[in-house]
């Protein structure tokens, strides 16, 4: 995962607080010491992996952690959900050295849900490409 300066950086420059991206950031990476993700899990997580399982999607339910994280995003605002996404791709990128930004934007489209935050994300990703993946692969 690129250092959370890197993903500080690149929240800055979509104008996201230093509150949100430090959220968002501790979330991604720790979730099992979110007290407040583990009691979202607790209130509605059951419900959510529930139904999931009754859809006999096994590519649905491999995304159960992430899912539940969105969706907890989604109750703190807009910009919890850009910080997200934006620290997703940015670890995406990390990770899949191989790729392209485009691809791995592609990639993070086919599995969530469209979105006004992903597309937010995805136009400011693709405009800052090299820039992006540069910093991610350092």
């Amino acid at each position: 995962m690129p250092k959370w300066e890197i993903h500080n950086k690149w929240a800055a420059k979509m104008e996201l607080t230093r509150e949100i991206t430090d959220f968002v950031n501790h979330l991604s990476d720790f979730p099992e010491k979110s007290q407040e993700f583990i009691l979202f899990c607790e209130r509605e997580g059951e419900e959510i992996i529930i139904q999931l399982a009754k859809s006999h999607d096994f590519k649905m339910i491999m995304k159960i952690p992430k899912y539940l994280q969105v969706l907890f995003m989604q109750e703190n605002g807009s910009e919890y959900v850009k910080a997200w996404y934006l620290h997703y791709v940015l670890d995406y990128i990390r990770m899949a050295p191989t790729l392209t930004a485009e691809e791995v934007l592609k990639r993070t489209e086919d599995r969530f849900e469209p979105c006004p935050e992903l597309e937010a994300i995805k136009g400011f990703v693709i405009e800052n490409a090299d820039a992006i993946v540069y910093d991610c692969r350092l």
